[in-house]
């Protein structure tokens, strides 16, 4: 028996000793060096003593802690096969308190693949991704083998977490070791994938970025931060990276960390023939040079090392040509296509000066170096930036990258469950550096005519880069809570369902904090933050408890309403006398700078604390307003200035992100400018008025001159559209009858803005207008769900027509009202192979009207996509009722009714399209107006339907009653490209339909409508968009279809496959 106990006690003890020696204490760990730090070459310092960013060496608190890496890679990536295949030995140091049991990995490439989580998330967005051939077998990066000192380890996969079993607990202190091998697989799906591969003039280009199985990050907020990879954000652990990169001969490479044997694959000679400036001549996008040829077998790799990063990515492309810039040890590599670099000549002294700017204002860059890539990206890597577009315009992409370089690079936030720590932050950093380097307006390319040099304005940065984007939706209430998980944005992919303010709204409540504190101590609490964070792991609680306890201020009201609430900024100011009064309009509570203008010129600044804290200032400080959400929103002050007040600005540095500006000022903040039609973002801090003259034609006006006003804030409040005409009856066509009878004026007013205040997405809305012998008046109020994807109208309608003179057909009686009301609900959806509206229209007479009818129409539309072809369809039905038509307002077989001619210059006169063109007969005509039935080929066709003995029941081109179904077929894809640069579509085209004009009964329903009528046919469509200087004109698509009679082809001209065609302005539906 005591035989037995001792053999098993040396079997335990034997085991237990084995499974041991899979762990090494930290003080055991062969990595840690005793040497001098040196973050430039190995051994591995990371975890030195002497490291002094090292957490350990500058705990952000003495309760933190964090997991510490090292990573050695050695990788081969195969240009024949687009496969990485490597090993990976890392070793992984516990320093939380807990023992472990398991670890977890990120596989971030298996979400590009069907069946993915990712892939889930695309099909609930209406998204049917098309995966390349390597994604379609499910290769994203693929473990072959995972082991602990030789002994392979029990894993379990889901989708992009790997779980590992350790064999023995992963205690404190203690380092384990795990050895893989696996491969990683490039691919060009069209789901965007960050690690890219594309072709760049005949070469392969790679962007090699969460390439390796990368372990997740065990945190003291949450333990294992194990979230699935939904295409968007990330989080690491921190520590050393020793990676080799072996590329085929022919690449120039780049990565994180400091290239170890630079000498070797980039000597002298080699680096003086890439260098950019022997290329600035170069022709934008001319064929590259061949510097290095291509030799198959011929290798070449690439060491990096890199110490106080969590992670590691590279680029390599053939093509790629060298700039370099210094500041101070700091250096700035600019790796360009050859074909773009006369347009990157720039990019590496941009980048240094970027360097600088950040950390002067925000601490000095831990880092030897940043590249900033051309590699059709826009993505942040430690110490690497893959970028694209060309000078100017990349600035701020390149700003913003490098940015990143300190908020998320340096101070590694998980910014998959909060990326507003990173990504809005960086955004602040972009509009910061632009300002800083380039000046408070935004560099743009040289403008290329005398009407944009005469007419556009000037961009700012800190507009172009935040207000504008924040601005734009808070005036709507459509900010969300930014303070949300990246993947939990309404489910939204990209940067939909409000993800995009974790920029823009982070960006802005920093610039307000600036607003709030003051500049000084803004400046130096942002510089807190970054010190004690960096290389460190902070959460949102740790930004604002950093920036609360150095700047002994309490600012929870101002994270609170700016992090965890809507709320928004909304100060309205009025004067009377001496008397100034502010308003708080909307919740969010802030402390209120404003400027006094004398009446004899004079400024006088003014500062009302919301709190204890008061800013350092040069303004006169007025008594606190204790005001917030629903408490005292009013506030009054007696000012008394020598001359007297002539006007009171808000917040002159337009830093107070307010939601409505107008009301910012005394005088209501409104500009008056001419109307010149260049594209230019909406002023957020003003009312704008736009005028411009109005020329227009037609036979019986003649030459209509007129004068247009229109304005709005942000699109959104109060938006007015007005035209007023003096009808010339110059160039009237000779052969008028009655040519002094025009209408000597003409108008149009239509005004809408929002109904917030009651309830939001709700609009109402006005229309007067009369012209062309008709008056339309109108009022309207639509509702639609956040999205806009369902809506519901309700509008009161009414058409006077007083002059037929100018109708093109005369199916339209005279002094009769036209009253309805009308009910309108709509549907917008999409579906694996695009989108579509469903529409349900119910229209029915109203009091004072001469007519009485009804009508409930339902309109079905599809746009899809199938492969190159492009597939949109119509099903429309409509089931009309009533003792007396309005003529005008029937349905018409062959396309759109009098009433919805109006709606277009084109058609509601006379004019360019003439009656000739469309007039009602015993054959077809050639001009087509889309809407109704739509069965083009009809067009002009009086479609008379007979009795049994032969004689006409009835002349079926309009009715009450009708359904069609429309279909085109757009093959434009197919096109040679001479044909699709010359903005000409084509497609096929079928429609068939039946309609009537009787009463529908239970009885006679199936007997009541015409016969199937059916066309089909070819056409093609010409988009004209060259209006010279003048932007934002719609383009004019001008269609020419050649219809086919696929049955009933009009009695007097019945040969089926006689040549027809028609001409129309806009698409048929």
């Amino acid at each position: 028996m005591k035989k037995t106990l001792l053999i098993a006690t040396l079997i335990a003890s034997t085991f237990t000793s084995a499974q041991d020696s899979l762990i090494t204490s930290v003080n055991e760990d062969p990595y840690v060096k005793k040497g001098n730090y040196n973050p430039l070459s190995p051994p591995n310092t990371y975890q030195n003593a002497d490291n002094p960013n090292y957490w350990k060496n500058k705990m952000p608190h003495a309760a933190y802690w964090q997991q510490d890496v090292y990573y050695n890679i050695k990788a081969r990536i195969d240009e024949e096969t687009d496969i990485i295949t490597a090993t990976e030995k890392l070793t992984y140091t516990n320093n939380s308190p807990d023992e472990l049991n398991v670890v977890y990995f990120h596989i971030y490439q298996n979400a590009f693949q069907p069946g993915s989580y990712l892939d889930e998330l695309q099909s609930q967005n209406g998204k049917n991704p098309k995966y390349g051939e390597y994604e379609s077998q499910k290769l994203g990066t693929t473990i072959d083998e995972i082991s602990i000192n030789g002994e392979n380890v029990a894993t379990e996969l889901d989708n992009t977490i790997l779980k590992v079993y350790l064999p023995t607990t992963l205690k404190k202190n203690m380092s384990i070791t795990f050895d893989i091998k696996f491969k990683t697989y490039f691919d060009d799906g069209d789901v965007r994938r960050r690690m890219a591969i594309f072709n760049s003039w005949g070469y392969k280009h790679y962007n090699g970025v969460h390439w390796y199985p990368r372990i997740c990050v065990y945190d003291a907020k949450f333990g294992w931060t194990k979230d699935q990879h939904l295409g968007k954000e990330f989080y690491g652990n921190f520590g050393t990276f020793d990676v080799e990169l072996d590329f085929a001969s022919d690449f120039i490479v780049e990565a994180t960390g400091f290239l170890l044997n630079r000498d070797e694959v980039l000597p002298k000679e080699l680096r003086e023939k890439l260098d950019i400036k022997n290329f600035k001549d170069k022709p934008w996008g001319s064929t590259p040079s061949v510097i290095t040829p291509y030799t198959k077998g011929e290798r070449k790799v690439w060491k990096f090392h890199a110490e106080n990063v969590h992670d590691f990515a590279f680029t390599a492309d053939p093509t790629y040509r060298i700039g370099e810039a210094w500041w101070q040890d700091k250096v700035c590599y600019s790796l360009v296509q050859e074909p773009h670099a006369i347009k990157w000549q720039n990019a590496a002294e941009f980048g240094a000066q970027c360097l600088k700017v950040f950390s002067e204002d925000f601490g000095m860059y831990v880092y030897h170096k940043v590249i900033v890539a051309d590699a059709r990206s826009g993505m942040e890597y430690p110490m690497i930036t893959l970028d694209g577009g060309s000078d100017p315009g990349y600035r701020d992409l390149l700003a913003h990258e490098i940015g990143h370089m300190w908020f998320f690079g340096q101070v590694g936030n998980n910014e998959t469950y909060r990326a507003l720590l990173d990504e809005g932050f960086t955004q602040f950093l972009t509009a910061w550096a632009m300002i800083k380097i380039d000046g408070e307006y935004v560099i743009e390319n040289d403008l290329k005519n005398k009407w944009q040099q005469k007419f556009k304005k000037p961009t700012k940065a800190i507009d172009e880069e935040i207000y504008y984007s924040y601005i734009n939706d808070a005036t709507k209430y459509n900010d969300p809570v930014i303070s949300t998980h990246s993947d939990h944005f309404h489910g939204a992919i990209g940067h939909g369902g409000g993800y995009r303010h974790v920029y823009y709204k982070t960006a802005g409540m920093l610039y307000n904090l600036q607003y709030v504190l003051g500049d000084e101590l803004f400046l130096d609490a942002m510089k807190h933050y970054f010190a004690t964070w960096k290389i460190a792991h902070p959460y949102n609680e740790d930004f604002r408890n950093t920036i609360i306890r150095y700047t002994k201020v309490d600012l929870n009201w101002f994270f609170d309403q700016w992090l965890e609430t809507t709320k928004r900024i909304d100060y309205s100011v009025k004067v009377k006398g001496n008397i100034v009064t502010f308003n708080r309009k909307s919740r969010m509570q802030m402390p209120i700078d404003f400027s006094i203008i004398a009446k004899n010129g004079k400024k006088y600044d003014y500062h009302i604390p919301n709190n204890w804290f008061i800013k350092k200032t040069d303004a006169t400080i007025l008594p606190r307003w204790n005001g917030w959400d629903l408490i005292h929103p009013k506030y009054s002050t007696i000012i008394d200035v020598p001359s007297g007040i002539a006007k009171v600005i808000i917040d002159p540095t337009n830093r107070l992100a307010d939601a409505y500006m107008p009301d910012n000022s005394s005088e209501y903040n409104t500009t008056f400018s001419f109307d010149h039609k260049l594209w230019q973002y909406s002023d957020w801090r003003n009312y704008e008025v736009k005028y411009r003259p109005d020329l227009w034609w037609n036979n019986y006006d003649g030459i209509k001159v007129g004068l247009n006003l229109n304005g709005g804030y942000m699109n959104h409040h109060h938006l007015f559209d007005a035209t007023a005409w003096l009808n010339t009856g110059t160039l009237q066509k000779d052969s008028i009858l009655n040519p002094n009878n025009y209408d000597h004026y003409s108008y149009r007013l239509t005004y809408n803005t929002n109904l917030d205040n009651i309830t939001l997405n709700s609009r109402i809305e006005l229309k007067s207008q009369f012209i062309a012998g008709l008056y339309t008046n109108k009022l309207s109020l639509k509702k639609s769900d956040s999205k806009g994807n369902n809506s519901m109208e309700v509008e009161l309608f009414s058409l006077y027509r007083t002059n037929n003179q100018y109708l093109i057909n005369n199916d339209w009686e005279l002094r009769k009202m036209n009253n309805r009301i009308n009910i309108t609900i709509e549907h917008k959806y999409k579906h694996v192979y695009g989108n579509g509206t469903l529409n349900l229209a119910l229209q029915s007479s109203a009091l004072g009207s001469n007519y009485d009818y009804n009508s409930l129409s339902v309109s079905i539309k599809n746009n899809n996509k199938i492969e190159k072809l492009k597939i949109a369809t119509r099903i429309f039905c409509q089931i009309g009722t009533g003792s007396n038509w309005a003529e005008e307002s029937k349905l018409v077989l062959a396309g759109a009714n009098n009433e919805e001619m109006m709606d277009s210059k084109f058609t509601r006169a006379n004019g360019l399209v003439e009656s000739d063109d469309m007039h009602y007969s015993y054959t077809t005509n050639h001009f087509h107006s889309g809407g109704g039935l739509n069965l083009r080929g009809y067009t002009g066709y009086i479609a008379p339907e007979f009795n049994d003995d032969g004689t006409i029941k009835s002349f079926d081109y309009n009715g009450t009653s009708g359904a069609s179904l429309n279909t085109e077929v757009d093959f434009t894809a197919y096109l040679p490209p001479s044909i699709r640069r010359n903005h000409i579509n084509s497609y096929f085209f079928a429609d068939a339909g039946i309609i009537t004009s009787e009463i529908l009964t239970k009885e006679n329903y199936k007997e009541s409508f015409s016969e199937l009528r059916a066309d089909a046919g070819i056409g093609f469509t010409y988009r004209f968009d060259n209006f010279g200087p003048l932007e934002t004109i719609n383009p004019l698509i001008i269609r020419f279809d050649i219809p086919l009679f696929l049955n009933r082809p009009p009695a007097s001209d019945n040969d089926f496959m006689q040549m027809r065609w028609l001409i129309g302005i806009n698409k048929a539906f």
